[in-house]
């Protein structure tokens, strides 16, 4: 039998930002007092399920419209025709989706999880919760208020049920503590993957072992943007599989820089936590267990370079955990009013619009931070998320011995006087020749028709490049690349500065293997992009589209770009050029989508 007082939290995640929401919403559980656990749906005994009164579900959207890796078993049972309808009749529930309003398909598994189970005889507390990486708060814009209702709800259930106590509550997941050493860091584990390398194994990421075979920069030196071809090779007989469109996953490390300010911070309010001193990380609860690579003696320096990220801006609830702390008044009233409701406008302008890091801000409240403690550490840092890379070349060209990623450094400005760097793209560039790291290929979110005479119109500017330039070299292999079928356009600032892989694609020009459609939005005074291209190509699209059933593929930067494609389609190709009503076109446009004949992989 299932406890009286049990709610379990339920998760769906890809790159674990719902896994990270998951695990926060399971420690207000436990400040609540309920029992039950938080794990991936694939996880969790769906047997059991018919037996719960409560659960919480959160569940990000992937791909093209598809659910995580860790829940589709759960959702694959979930859709078997012969469950009856009443199957789930004890079950009082909710959904959290997280998802970008920018993709077509917004949060389009929660919305589906959400309709099943009523269909099987749950019962919604609340109506699903739509949390918008978009918005300004992120996903706390949503969730933070939709939790705060879903508990009042379950007071109708659990009388008692005491929600004053989540203020400057803190349970934390883990009992963690410091084994002091008077040993120095052993310089030949620090490169070690605290992931992999150790023994961690990973079943659902299967992670490979990769050396950095060239990392070139393919834009001119005087180019603002510095953008890196990187090849990886595999070691020894390994060889892996992938294919057009598919991505390669990796967990990138902080930079010696950010890791010294750490420690700095820790020196500076006379914290006891030195790089080389060791972690034993226990459990506080049956239903939290510590993942594997943390029950290893890691030193504080692997931690500090493996697991946190330093390069992370702090969520309002960081600052509820610094108030917690804090004995000054005035830094303890300002991470009160930065943690709450009222205070949003003062969190994003003091954080998020500046994109001010998590060592910055502790930095700032200097003497809050004399008050952390490693349990207190360890809840205040986000963990690294792995990153994910179009792969930019083909496998059969490779042989399955490499793969190569094109990857913008990011690099820029805000009010701060320090400059911002991405993480991943700078860590990636300043890797070297022969350096070790682990990854591992997932299917993409594009499905590239089988049928060779279906015409593709791929539409790729800057490092969107990359999964085109997959489907090309595998194309060229097979002896099937072919200017009619083949038509790619490609936009950058200017031609002799930022044209990625420009002789390869030029060759292939000559070679009657591709159309090539450019935009050098800079080398004239009137800027002009691929959505100027698709207009100026009119006549052609339509014919590919309405004659030869084209398939349309989208690749690159999120911000503008696909919505000024789209539009170029609807306006210039389907109402100008086929004489569609312009209601009709968008109609079209729709149903492109729908069918998977309009595809796109954006960020």
């Amino acid at each position: 039998m299932i406890d009286k007082g049990r709610l379990i939290v339920l998760y769906g995640s890809q790159t674990f930002t719902a896994q990270e929401a998951a695990e926060r919403i399971w420690r207000t559980t436990k400040i609540l007092d309920f029992k039950g656990p938080v794990q991936a749906m694939d996880d969790y005994p769906i047997s059991r399920l018919i037996h719960e009164e409560f659960a919480l579900f959160i569940c990000a959207t992937t791909g093209q419209g598809d659910e995580p890796d860790n829940m589709r078993k759960f959702w694959k049972f979930l859709l078997r025709k012969s469950l009856p309808s009443n199957s789930l009749v004890n079950l009082n529930f909710g959904v959290i989706g997280f998802g970008d309003s920018k993709y077509s398909k917004f949060n389009f598994v929660a919305k589906k999880l959400h309709k099943r189970l009523i269909q099987l005889g749950a019962k919604p507390l609340l109506d699903l919760a739509l949390c918008d990486y978009q918005h300004d708060l992120g996903h706390d814009a949503v969730m933070i208020p939709w939790l705060k209702e879903f508990f009042t709800k379950m007071k109708m259930y659990v009388p008692n049920l005491n929600t004053d106590t989540l203020e400057n509550s803190f349970v934390p997941r883990w009992k963690v503590s410091i084994l002091k050493s008077t040993e120095s860091l052993n310089s030949s584990h620090l490169n070690e993957d605290i992931y992999y390398a150790k023994g961690y194994k990973d079943t659902c990421l299967n992670a490979t072992c990769f050396e950095l075979e060239k990392n070139i920069r393919t834009t001119d030196e005087t180019h603002f943007q510095d953008v890196r071809l990187i090849t990886f090779k595999t070691i020894g007989d390994d060889k892996i599989d992938y294919k057009p469109g598919d991505v390669f996953n990796i967990r990138p490390r902080n930079s010696k820089e950010d890791i010294d300010d750490l420690f700095d911070i820790f020196n500076t309010h006379n914290i006891d936590v030195k790089p080389h001193y060791r972690l034993l990380v226990e459990e506080y609860h049956d239903d939290m267990p510590v993942p594997d690579f943390l029950k290893q003696p890691l030193t504080l320096y692997e931690i500090a370079e493996q697991y946190w990220d330093l390069k992370a801006y702090p969520t309002q609830y960081v600052f509820s955990l610094l108030a917690s702390i804090s004995e000054d008044k005035l830094e303890r009233d300002k991470c009160i009013e930065l943690s709450s409701a009222e205070g949003q406008e003062e969190w994003l302008n003091y954080c998020r619009r500046p994109k001010r890091t998590i060592l910055e801000v502790l930095n700032d409240f200097h003497k809050s931070a004399s008050k952390l403690t490693i349990e207190i550490i360890f809840e205040l840092f986000s963990t690294i998320k792995p990153r994910a890379f179009s792969i930019a070349n083909s496998c059969l060209l490779s042989k399955g011995k490499e793969i190569e990623v094109l990857v913008a450094v990011v690099k820029y400005y805000t009010k701060l006087k320090k400059e911002r760097l991405g993480l991943a793209s700078n860590w990636l560039k300043n890797l070297n020749v022969g350096d070790k790291v682990y990854a591992w290929i997932k299917k993409g979110t594009f499905n590239f028709p089988k049928d060779m005479n279906i015409p593709h119109i791929l539409i790729g500017p800057g490092t969107g490049l990359a999964p085109f330039r997959s489907l090309l070299q595998e194309r060229v292999v097979e002896g099937t690349a072919d200017k009619h079928t083949i038509h790619l356009f490609f936009g950058c600032r200017y031609k002799n500065k930022d044209f990625h892989c420009k002789d390869e694609l030029e060759k292939m020009v000559e070679k009657d293997q591709l159309t090539l459609y450019c935009a050098f939005s800079r080398d004239q005074e009137n800027k002009i992009y691929v959505q100027h291209k698709i207009a100026e190509h009119r006549k052609v699209l339509w014919q590919l589209i309405n004659e030869m059933g084209a398939y349309i593929f989208l690749s690159g930067n999120a911000k503008n770009m696909p919505d000024n494609v789209k539009e170029a389609f609807v306006e210039h190709v389907f109402n100008k050029t086929g004489n569609i009503e312009i209601e009709k076109a968008k109609e079209m446009m729709r149903s492109m989508e729908k069918n998977y004949r309009l595809q796109d992989e954006t960020w």
